[in-house]
């Protein structure tokens, strides 16, 4: 996770309105933590709630043992991720408002990313097996007073972090040269049980993964502010390394574009 300072309220940097929706070219993450309870035997060294600032962790182990984030090597650094024992709970603010914005893909509006992996079935080759890790319940809302959970889903349920696009090894000690977009949802569709690391980064089409919330599923049209908890009794802490707020399909955006500028030139006839 990358370390930054944060206010609530910042201001966007860029923002282009189009239709009533507002596309932001600025942080699509975390910005401020509004609170954090720690919860019952959180991971120790893992208590710093500013882990869940900022951008997902593309590179971890960084001293120890340095590897490329993927489906299989999962961040495991502190400063990367805040641990949440049982009862606890992190309160984020994005810096912007969320949208449950039809031009959103495959209906997703907000990613939440953690430490889970896919147990290698095929090590060290990388063949997907079942999902280790995750858990926790989102809760969503646009005031602090007025929290709605989002039903169905936990918080770290699918498709665990991959920091690059152009990797070939599940285990690379290296960077990648290619970053993968933390704010383009993986298609909910894609099953990676049994396929190959390839195959995995293929289905991931550029995204760096993440498990995929639709803020509409809580009633909502937008949101600010986010509170992950970990319910007394799940028999294990949650880690959390992020969240990101989901951009609007582009060539959606860019057609939207092109209907207002043609029905602003027939206007003008």
């Amino acid at each position: 996770m990358r370390m930054r300072s944060c206010c609530v309220g910042r201001v966007a940097a860029t923002v282009v309105a189009v239709c009533g929706s507002v596309v932001s070219a600025s942080d699509p993450y975390a910005t401020a933590v509004m609170g954090y309870n720690a919860g019952a035997n959180p991971a120790a060294g893992f208590t710093n709630p500013d882990a869940a600032l900022g951008e997902p962790t593309r590179f971890t182990g960084v001293g120890v043992f340095p590897g490329a984030v993927t489906p299989f090597n999962s961040p495991y650094m502190p400063g990367e991720l805040v641990s949440i024992g049982e009862g606890g709970s992190i309160t984020l603010a994005l810096a912007q408002p969320v949208l449950n914005d039809p031009a959103n893909p495959f209906g997703i509006d907000l990613l939440v990313f953690g430490n889970a992996f896919y147990i290698d079935t095929g090590f060290p080759a990388g063949v997907a097996g079942p999902l280790f890790g995750g858990g926790g319940v989102v809760e969503v809302a646009s005031t602090l007073d007025s929290w709605v959970t989002v039903p169905g889903v936990q918080a770290v349920s699918q498709f665990p972090t991959l920091g690059y696009a152009d990797l070939t090894d599940p285990y690379s000690t290296a960077p990648g040269n290619v970053p993968t977009d933390f704010t383009r949802p993986v298609d909910p569709a894609f099953n990676p049980l049994g396929l190959s690391f390839a195959q995995i980064v293929a289905g991931y089409n550029g995204s760096g993964g993440g498990t995929g919330i639709d803020i509409g599923l809580a009633g909502l049209s937008s949101i600010q502010y986010v509170r992950i908890s970990n319910p007394v009794g799940s028999g294990s802490a949650l880690q959390i390394d992020g969240i990101a707020a989901v951009a609007p399909a582009p060539g959606t955006v860019g057609m939207l574009g092109l209907v207002l500028l043609a029905a602003g030139r027939r206007t003008r006839r």
